[in-house]
């Protein structure tokens, strides 16, 4: 791969900042700016069109869970043009160990802050995931003002007693990580805290480019209350106008929800003692209450059987859990709405859980744990070949000869083409000279290597 298109992208940009060059690339997406001090760290980034080197802007800095800086970039590049703001997005945080991604996060902040003029008070971190966990501990740090947390929450998945940044997150109906963003919610709003959670018709991604908009827009206006920046009277009142207009007249529990987040947003910047009232009226009443009350038992069904279904896979029972995953497969495709959300949830959640907890027990050398976790996931996701590969090696350590060959035949179908890394994988040593292994990398071979994306993507 050539570096000298990233390199270019950086020369033309902090050139253009100490006046060598005419104009710094604002308006696109630059993809790998290397960072000076050290140029295996890249990130994306966007410099609106309103951009003013005479002036300081807000920045948002964003991790990708998969080291995809220009993944969220883009996602927020309409709200960064519409506000003014700098985003730039690491292409080395991942997940994975934090040493690696305390690197990434220094490198970054330090080249943007380093070269463009940033407003030290307009800080900010967004991030997907496992990102958005970094961006929170970032946060929690004392190193940005408010964080947009994509489908996760805090690290540990446990809400702070105490969280002095702003918070924005977002989570998909088919998210399997709503749950927790419906719990941090809630935490959050019994801490008193700054936060907007929402839920949008979706899956476990980065938010909408619509949504980030509004979510830049809220943080926006948390700076106004907080005196980070200049209050604008007009913009406000359209703001407020805005959200009063979208409130939901039913269900009842629905309009409590919204008008709690407009009093608490606009609170001293609109008056808001009418929407205080009716909020205070509607939490009251029998029906919301009740509705409250059935969220959070539903919550509680959703989490017990997904603890139910990996346990079971941890304990080696997977066989029990055919008939089980075939009725959540069903109902994940069925007509009723809420059923087939739930039931998406479920069989993403677990299939992911399943992927994390094999790759700790692969590395903790406990491959019969592994191989039991990984039939589960690829039994909620047949057509993830790389599962089926991780399957196969985890049969493979444990001495199945048969079942490991068995789950590379189906990776084989199911798309996997890297011959070549196979051949080089210690950990099929065992089963190396079995006539099926040869014919599995013989099929690869023929089918063209490496002619699949799933062949290379770690499973989740």
């Amino acid at each position: 791969m050539s570096y000298l298109p990233r390199l270019a992208s950086f020369t033309l940009l902090t050139s253009a900042w100490l006046g060598a060059a005419p104009a710094i690339p604002k308006g696109q997406v630059l993809a790998q700016v290397a960072c000076v001090a050290d140029q295996s760290q890249t990130y994306a980034l966007y410099i609106p069109t309103t951009f003013d080197p005479a002036k300081k802007s807000p920045v948002l800095f964003c991790f990708d869970p998969g080291a995809r800086g220009r993944n969220p970039v883009e996602r927020f590049k309409e709200a960064a043009e519409k506000f003014g703001w700098i985003v730039a997005g690491s292409n080395n945080s991942r997940n994975g160990p934090w040493d690696a991604n305390a690197a990434a996060i220094k490198a970054m902040v330090g080249d943007v802050t380093r070269h463009l003029p940033v407003d030290g008070k307009r800080i900010y971190v967004a991030g997907l995931s496992g990102g958005a966990r970094v961006a929170c501990t970032v946060a929690a740090s004392g190193m940005a003002q408010g964080v947009i947390a994509c489908s996760a929450g805090f690290g540990g998945s446990e809400t702070p007693a105490r969280v002095p940044f702003a918070f924005f997150g977002t989570a998909g109906v088919t998210d399997f990580n709503y749950r927790e963003l419906r719990r941090v919610d809630r935490e959050l709003a019994d801490r008193k805290a700054t936060h907007r959670v929402v839920i949008f018709d979706g899956g476990h991604e980065w938010l909408p480019s619509t949504l980030a908009i509004e979510a830049l827009g809220w943080l926006e206006l948390h700076a106004m209350r907080t005196g980070a920046r200049a209050k604008d009277a007009a913009w406000i009142a359209a703001q407020f106008a805005a959200r009063t207009a979208v409130v939901p007249e039913q269900p009842a529990v629905e309009t409590w929800r919204a008008l709690r987040s407009l009093a608490a947003d606009f609170k001293g910047l609109a008056d808001t003692a009418p929407i205080e009232q009716r909020a205070k009226e509607l939490a009251a009443r029998r029906d919301v209450r009740d509705a409250l009350k059935a969220e959070e038992k539903a919550e509680a069904r959703e989490e017990d059987t997904v603890v139910s279904l990996l346990s079971a896979a941890d304990d080696g029972r997977v066989a029990a859990l055919k008939k089980t995953v075939a009725d959540l497969q069903a109902k994940a495709q069925g007509a009723d709405a809420t059923e087939r959300q739930r039931a998406t949830r479920i069989l993403q959640g677990v299939a992911s859980s399943c992927g994390e907890m094999a790759r700790e027990a692969t590395r903790a050398g406990e491959h019969e744990r592994a191989a039991g976790l990984l039939e589960l996931s690829a039994m909620l996701r047949p057509d993830r070949a790389r599962t089926l590969v991780e399957l196969a090696r985890a049969r493979a350590q444990t001495g199945e000869r048969k079942a490991a060959l068995e789950a590379l035949e189906r990776a084989v179908a199911a798309g996997y083409r890297d011959a070549e890394a196979l051949a080089q994988d210690k950990a099929f040593d065992r089963i190396r000279r079995e006539p099926g292994f040869a014919v599995a990398l013989e099929k690869m071979k023929a089918a063209g290597a490496v002619s699949s994306p799933d062949s290379r993507r770690p499973g989740r």
